[in-house]
């Protein structure tokens, strides 16, 4: 390739990241929205952890990382006062004071009380509402509505601005995590053709006895290869596809809505709720509720002028 090419190339791509960090970038109000709902969720629907203290030392059994040093169970003191710190941050996010530095730190609380648990039962599939914070406080989820905004007007500076580059970022992160549950799905033989995995794994379960959607047990009985088939090759798309859709804002957005069907299937067949996920994936409809907000607007201040001409 000669240098020009590479040069086109390299020209192509900022001009396409570019264009998709424009995209993604939302309005000041919607993400002010979104901080004010995030940090309620996290008060008034906190996970409780004080349960691990009742756990005998030998339930112990950490994730290899960051919590691998884990060899007996916390202290209650160390529970309540992570749970404490958590409630604290997220009335401070709501306030919207030091916004960035809050965001981050609520990130790393709400981490370790989920490293916590992990360490003690299975892994959920919250990791990205836990990072929604780190992404979106960088994005400017604090220009508005906020603390630190009437600070800023108070003592004359610009307004914040918000910023689309995290969200994309946060697009990647997203992208990648559905990815990586993808992958082990195909590694594990999800597209043998001969293979059910998905209703496989619906009836172990049921065997088990776990906690099911209310379609769980009457799906089981629907005996149709072709049909279990094709909702195998759904799932390994629906999950990871999204990756490749990044800088592509329109599919990734319509792909993320066809992913929320996906989730709603999971909930009514395996019980499995992603109900947190609506934190997680607003952000990217920002433009689209706001384009709907402005026209509400316009519709409003059109109607008065309307009734005084007749």
């Amino acid at each position: 390739m000669r240098v020009e090419d590479g040069g086109a190339v390299i020209t192509f791509l900022e001009r396409t990241v570019a264009r998709a960090a424009a995209s993604y970038q939302a309005d000041g109000r919607f993400l002010a929205a979104l901080r004010i709902a995030y940090g309620a969720w996290i008060i008034f629907l906190p996970v409780d952890i004080t349960w691990i203290a009742g756990l005998p030392d030998d339930f112990v059994n950490p994730r290899p990382g960051l919590f691998g040093f884990i060899h007996s169970v916390p202290p209650i003191e160390l529970l309540v006062a992570i749970s404490v710190v958590r409630f604290v941050l997220a009335v401070l996010l709501v306030i919207g004071i030091a916004t960035i530095p809050v965001s981050l730190f609520l990130t790393l609380t709400i981490m370790a009380a989920a490293g916590l648990s992990y360490s003690f039962s299975k892994v959920d599939h919250f990791i990205l509402f836990e990072l929604v914070p780190v992404f979106l406080g960088l994005a400017g989820w604090g220009s508005r509505w906020s603390l630190d905004a009437v600070i800023r007007r108070r003592r004359g500076r610009t307004p914040a601005v918000t910023r689309g580059v995290p969200i994309l970022l946060f697009a990647f992160t997203i992208g990648w995590g559905m990815l990586s549950a993808a992958a082990p799905k195909i590694a594990g033989g999800w597209l043998d053709p001969t293979r059910d995995a998905t209703r496989g794994y619906l009836a172990k379960d049921i065997a088990a006895d776990d906690k099911l959607g209310a379609l769980g047990p009457w799906m089981l009985t629907f005996d149709n290869h072709l049909f279990w088939k094709a909702l195998d090759y759904a799932t390994i798309a629906a999950e990871g596809l999204l990756f490749f859709f990044v800088l592509t804002p329109l599919l990734f957005r319509c792909w993320l809505a066809l992913l929320s069907c996906f989730h709603i299937a999971v909930f009514l067949t395996l019980g499995i709720s992603f109900i947190d996920y609506t934190l997680v994936y607003a952000v990217f409809f920002a433009p689209a509720v706001m384009w709907v907000v402005r026209r509400a607007s316009i519709g409003r201040a059109v109607e008065p002028s309307q009734e005084l001409r007749a």
